[in-house]
């Protein structure tokens, strides 16, 4: 039940924040929050990371429909109770950050996104909150065998 909670926050939680940026923050301006730190910066990405495969919107439809699939399985098998439960929730955050910029993507063309954070000497991403969730539940997920299962 937690995994699916944590699912549809983190879906909700990264569309109202993506339809509040772009209610609220002029498009392509850099809006400073924290002096030299983070910055609101709303673009709208019609690619991928660092706007890599724009205009390529069937292929990367395609790529992550696909992965979010196999994904959606692997967490729907755990849910009934076959597999590794500690998978569920990194696997809840990584399709909650996943399928909403799938939908944006889908119903858009495009993904809207809004956080910067400069990074001295490196072109640093512009992103939003699924982005932070996809990565985040990734490497929840690539770290997870390294602990050990308590089996109750």
């Amino acid at each position: 039940m937690r995994a699916i909670v944590t699912f549809f926050s983190i879906l909700g939680l990264d569309l109202g924040t993506k339809h509040w940026a772009e209610q609220k923050l002029p498009l392509n301006r850099k809006k400073e929050i924290v002096k030299n730190r983070l910055y609101f910066w709303h673009i709208k990405n019609g690619g991928m990371a660092y706007n890599r495969f724009d205009g390529r919107r069937k292929g990367i439809l395609l790529s992550t429909g696909g992965l979010l699939a196999v994904y959606s399985c692997l967490f729907f098998r755990i849910l009934r109770g076959k597999g590794d439960r500690r998978m569920a929730l990194p696997l809840a955050v990584t399709l909650g950050g996943g399928y909403a910029n799938f939908w944006e993507r889908l119903k858009k063309g495009r993904v809207t996104d809004f956080l910067y954070f400069p990074i001295k000497g490196k072109n640093a991403p512009i992103f939003n909150l699924a982005d932070i969730a996809i990565v985040f539940g990734a490497a929840w997920l690539t770290i997870l065998p390294y602990f050990k299962n308590k089996k109750k």
